[in-house]
């Protein structure tokens, strides 16, 4: 895994990235600069972003042994 580390700016909701990142697998980490985050808080970031997820034509899921492969 090569890591990048990157800004952007969060627009609509939607984070932006490289194109020339298109059709890889990558990992997302959120960073912020607002300070301290409480537990409530972050629970309902992450629910507002779980419900709100961008929907991606043919995305296909990885099977439990890809995800938990090693290689």
């Amino acid at each position: 895994m090569v890591a990048l580390d990157l800004t952007t700016v969060v627009q609509n909701g939607i984070i932006h990235v490289d194109p020339a990142l298109n059709g890889r697998q990558v990992r997302v980490v959120v960073l912020t600069d607002d300070g301290p985050v409480t537990k409530a808080d972050r629970q309902g970031l992450l629910e507002r972003m779980f419900a709100h997820r961008s929907k991606v034509d043919a995305f296909v899921p990885l099977s439990r042994d890809e995800a938990n492969s090693r290689t």
